[in-house]
């Protein structure tokens, strides 16, 4: 509904205070990235024309165009001079899946819609994708509107989460407010009562928790959720580990009693 694929037969979808039902269709997705599952490339054009596709279709001049085809697999740690001329049979799953992000971002969105983009990839390259969204959606500030069946990408992804069921919207809040607290029923169950401690860690840093003091062993970055510091600390039998912060420098420590305090408060 959001690109008009499906017309709404009630309300008003509204981008950036217009509302898409006064523009033309074409335009309208013209201005809006999509992402499909499975990725949906041409596969008979090689990297550089699928993503050169709706620039194109804008009659964006030659220079402007070669510009974008090779700012955008640079961006996604693609270098243009190796994988420009490949076709999407010559990638793997997680290159494919980078071309396809690229080539909807290549006009320049405000939006991006992504309907299950990971749902074919291995659990491995899905979560590195995962992390790839995350960082360019911050770097670039574009809203990226994901559809998802998983909940552990909903709660890494999301600002906000809309929780549906057949068609009708349970709860749209924060993954914070929707594992502390999930409206009753269908999200109650959705988020599960034994798993809401270890999903609210997830959206803690590391640096929330950290305190000054020392730790013996390999630091973990102090961006890392907390989520993961508890399994290191559970792989590594230990009580506390060492914070590094992004810069290098030391970052204090983390220890087990300030991660379990932050589960108490799911509970």
């Amino acid at each position: 509904m959001i690109n008009r694929l499906i017309e709404p037969t009630s309300g008003a979808i509204r981008i950036q205070g217009r509302d898409t039902s006064t523009i033309p269709g074409e335009t309208l997705r013209r201005g809006i990235g999509y992402v499909i599952q499975g990725h949906g490339l041409f596969p008979h054009w090689t990297v550089a024309r699928n993503i050169a596709t709706v620039p194109r279709l804008l009659n964006w001049d030659a220079a402007r165009i070669a510009r974008r085809v090779e700012e955008l697999p640079d961006l996604f740690g693609l270098d243009p001079d190796v994988y420009a001329r490949k076709f999407p049979h010559q990638l793997s799953g997680g290159q494919q899946q980078r071309v396809a992000v690229a080539r909807a971002l290549a006009a320049e969105p405000s939006v991006l819609l992504m309907d299950e983009p990971f749902g074919a990839l291995d659990p491995i390259i899905r979560a590195k994708a995962r992390e790839d969204l995350f960082a360019l959606q911050r770097r670039l500030g574009v809203t990226v509107v994901l559809v998802t069946h998983d909940m552990e990408e909903a709660i890494a992804l999301g600002d906000r989460i809309a929780v549906m069921d057949r068609g009708r919207l349970m709860q749209y809040a924060t993954p914070a407010e929707i594992l502390a607290r999930p409206a009753p029923g269908y999200v109650e169950r959705l988020v599960g009562d034994a798993e809401r401690p270890f999903r609210l860690l997830s959206l803690v840093r590391v640096g929330e928790a950290a305190a000054p003091g020392e730790a013996e062993g390999a630091p973990i970055p102090e961006d890392a959720s907390l989520r993961e510091a508890l399994s290191e600390l559970l792989m590594r039998g230990a009580s506390s580990l060492p914070v590094v912060a992004r810069d290098g420098r030391p970052g204090g420590r983390v220890a087990l009693e300030a991660i379990l305090a932050h589960a108490r408060l799911a509970r």
